[in-house]
């Protein structure tokens, strides 16, 4: 019976821009629902570099010391960012601006993008935890549920796949992947309503697949 339950919903791969979800519905019953990885990658935005000191002239704080640029840049050159953060083009056109009236070389600037960066990434951590935390905690409610949980739970899961598989589109795939809303228990519960109305529907039926017209037949002529 959990051979049964590991089967998954038929339906291409989403492109959600990260990793998709799996879920109770459409994924192994034993696996977490998982967010999309985050970067790792670290930026130095802690003092300044040794060997140089800070000077306080008219434009304000100025990095000075050997091969440094003093000057403000007329253009800033392009920004180097961690792996897997992107530069909101929006917010550096509006901070460039910020960036010359407060008198910033080069690498005063870059370390300001460097601080914004590190609080992207941990913005992206905490957001990713929550997910996870949340898709564990649906998981376990499910399984624990007392109409549908329990020791029957894996066949449960079976009959609500395979309403998924008769009636869903690629689009409540991509609901259930995309939401992690697969491993909530009132969707679960739901599915598996529908998938034993419909084996209920179906002489005979066990659950899976049948052709209508061979139904009918067995139906009239049991011993055929």
């Amino acid at each position: 019976m959990a051979e049964e339950a590991a089967a998954t919903l038929n339906a291409p791969a989403l492109d959600t821009g990260d990793a998709a979800t799996d879920t109770l519905l459409n994924g192994a019953p034993g696996a977490k629902g998982s967010a999309a990885p985050v970067a790792t990658g670290e930026a130095d935005a802690t003092g300044t570099p040794g060997g140089e000191e800070t000077v306080t002239g008219e434009t304000g704080d100025v990095t000075a010391g050997s091969g440094d640029e003093r000057a403000v840049p007329e253009t800033y050159a392009d920004f180097s960012l961690p792996e897997g953060v992107e530069l909101d083009a929006q917010l550096l056109e509006t901070a460039v601006p910020v960036f010359k009236e407060l008198g910033l070389t080069q690498e005063q600037a870059q370390k300001l993008v460097d601080f914004q960066a590190k609080q992207v990434e941990e913005g992206q951590r905490k957001q990713a935890d929550a997910f996870s935390q949340l898709m564990e905690d649906w998981q376990t409610q499910s399984r624990n549920d007392k109409e549908f949980g329990g020791e029957k739970f894996d066949e449960n899961i079976a009959i609500a796949r395979t309403a998924v598989n008769a009636f869903g589109t690629p689009e409540l795939a991509k609901l259930l992947e995309d939401h992690g809303v697969g491993n909530h228990p009132e969707m679960i519960r739901f599915m598996v309503k529908v998938g034993k109305l419909t084996r209920e529907d179906r002489p005979g039926a066990t659950g899976g697949a049948s052709n209508p017209a061979v139904d009918r037949v067995s139906a009239l002529y049991p011993n055929g």
